[in-house]
């Protein structure tokens, strides 16, 4: 089902990403955090979101241009936030509300990284 409430910036939700191509993030149950700004995910029917990922079992490394986070969706393991499988999707896809990523060192550190994914530079 569903979340049919307001949508806001550094929320996280359980998404369903399927159907997925190739390498992309998929999963019908994977948590996401909103990135969009909040006047874009008032006025709209999509939002962009970082998919993330447990770090538990994994044995690949965490990339420089990836965020390491404490379990951020009452999981009980580490997440690895992936700026680089950045997406704009349909809020239809939102399941429901985890939590928010409330750490604005790690809201910080994920900016950083988009900005470096998507090769924005301000100086």
């Amino acid at each position: 089902m569903a979340h049919l409430g307001a949508v806001r910036r550094w929320e996280i939700y359980w998404v369903d990403l399927e159907p997925s191509v190739g390498s992309e993030q998929g999963g019908e149950r994977r948590p996401a955090v909103v990135v969009s700004n909040d006047g874009f995910n008032r006025h709209f029917d999509v939002v962009t979101v970082v998919p993330m990922t447990k770090r538990e079992g994994k044995k690949r490394q965490v990339y420089s241009f990836e965020v390491l986070a404490p379990d951020l969706v009452g999981t009980g393991y580490e997440s690895i936030l992936m700026p680089q499988q950045v997406r704009t999707i349909s809020k239809r896809r939102l399941l429901e509300r985890t939590a928010a990523l409330d750490d604005e060192s790690i809201q910080i550190d994920l900016e950083n990284r988009l900005l470096e994914h998507l090769g924005i530079d301000f100086e």
